[in-house]
């Protein structure tokens, strides 16, 4: 005698809502709560524009929630008072990367203000492996080879690091 079996919840998976629990949710509002006290905190520095020297740029950055959107015409050489967030970015870090769930995830340089170029990039240690023909010449293969910067803010309050 055959055995009734629903097939349907043999195969299909249960899926469940993620669950977090509210400690874990108040340890993060925590950490965002230090993030934007610190990174709010006005600098002074030099604005630098690599992409035109001389020419002015607008910046506009929104990073955190409930802190307006930074938006100023600044011009290259000229001395700037901005939230520490935004001459991170210009500088391309960001310390908010992992810091909520794993300050050790990740890497704080993002490379924001600068863009890659590509070209043509020799595999030399093999280790992708990208394409070696029958002859065994190795091919090159096309990836970013260098970045260019476009802008940089040179902190006067950090001697320079900020």
């Amino acid at each position: 005698m055959a055995k009734n079996i629903n097939v349907a919840s043999t195969v299909t998976p249960i899926v469940t809502g993620l669950h977090v629990s509210k400690e874990t949710k108040e340890l993060a509002r925590e950490k965002i709560k230090d993030l934007i006290a610190e990174e709010t905190k006005l600098v002074k520095g030099i604005f630098i524009n690599y992409e035109t020297p001389g020419a002015a740029a607008t910046i506009t950055i929104r990073k955190y929630p409930g802190v307006p959107t930074f938006t100023k015409s600044m011009k290259d050489g000229e001395m700037y008072e901005v939230p520490l967030y935004v001459a991170r970015f210009l500088n391309g870090t960001d310390v908010s990367v992992g810091a909520v769930d794993n300050p050790n995830k990740g890497s704080q340089l993002i490379g924001t203000c600068q863009y890659g170029v590509h070209g043509w990039k020799m595999d030399h240690a093999n280790d992708l492996k990208p394409g070696i023909d029958v002859g065994g010449t190795v091919v090159p293969i096309a990836a970013i080879t260098k970045r260019v910067k476009r802008y940089g803010f040179n902190s006067v309050d950090f001697g320079g690091a900020p």
